[in-house]
């Protein structure tokens, strides 16, 4: 109590922080674990199931799809999300132009801004059988007939992996390019003097400076990665469905579509255990520089 008069006033300003988590994740996170242990359906828990819909879970084959499906998913997402915003980042850092590097800024992060309708509408017509992709490939006499990329199925998860990329690249790269701006222009300068090229300048000095901040991206990608939802679900048709599939479309389609509640908590329960353990094997296989 003595503690707490003397630092009221921090006690007073975290608590809305304190309120915000305990109604709007740790209330709900607590509910769904106790709706994963019920037989839940549209009219509420209709009583006690015990592990059933766990059982239920590891003997479904669609759930292990779905499980892999987030994994390949994730996994592309999070190499690519994380070392290619590094180029664009290097390059606002070497603009000089004010002008030029801010309209390099807003052009990449504009992107990051739309809604996954909008981006999903644009890589359409892009990649439509009628689309300038289809188009610039006939022409140049590499493809004969169009291809229907939101079709195949071939093609579902590398096209939510290049989606997710493409708009979250703006993002990330200015969390390289503000960390970018923490390097003394002196050792730059040094190294120029010395000799050094600009791939020697990137591999010694700058990847070194960034390691700390790529993991954090790597952490931020990865976590974000594996609850893919939006991108997946509107990216699922009749033929790409088994591919783009996650775990939270899985637990969507069980919970909202055939009301088993029960069902679609126990999902979202494996999903955050594999979140959490994911995030402590790849802390532990980060190298020291990189972890936070």
């Amino acid at each position: 109590m003595q503690n707490l008069r003397r630092h009221f006033a921090l006690y007073l300003l975290v608590a809305p922080v304190v309120i915000y988590f305990a109604l709007f994740v740790f209330y709900p996170l607590s509910l769904g674990i106790w709706l994963s242990f019920q037989k839940a359906g549209m009219m509420g828990p209709q009583g006690f199931a015990g592990l059933r819909n766990y059982a239920k879970i590891f003997v479904t084959g669609a759930v292990w799809d779905a499980a892999w499906n987030t994994l390949a998913i994730a996994g592309g997402i999070t190499l690519f999300g994380t070392l290619l915003p590094i180029i664009p980042a290097i390059a606002l850092a070497e603009i000089t132009p004010n002008g030029l590097r801010r309209a390099l800024q807003t052009t990449i992060y504009t992107p990051y801004l739309l809604s996954w309708v909008i981006i999903i509408g644009v890589w359409m017509n892009t990649l439509s059988p009628i689309g300038i992709v289809n188009a610039v490939l006939i022409a140049c006499h590499i493809i004969s007939q169009p291809i229907a990329f939101f079709a195949a199925p071939a093609w579902a998860q590398p096209l939510v992996v290049a989606q997710t990329v493409w708009k979250d690249m703006g993002f990330c790269a200015l969390i390289y390019y503000a960390a970018l701006m923490s390097i003394d222009p002196e050792l730059i300068e040094a190294a120029t003097m010395d000799g050094a090229k600009a791939w020697h300048k990137i591999r010694d000095l700058i990847l070194p400076h960034l390691a700390p901040v790529i993991g954090v991206v790597f952490m931020l990608t990865l976590q974000g990665s594996l609850h893919t939802f939006d991108s997946a679900f509107l990216m699922s048709n009749g033929r790409t469905a088994e591919k783009v599939t996650t775990l939270a479309v899985y637990a969507y389609q069980k919970g909202l579509l055939q009301f088993d509640l029960g069902m679609a908590s126990a999902c979202g329960v494996v999903l955050l255990g594999l979140c959490v353990t994911v995030a402590f094997v790849s802390r532990w296989i980060l190298p020291p520089q990189a972890r936070f």
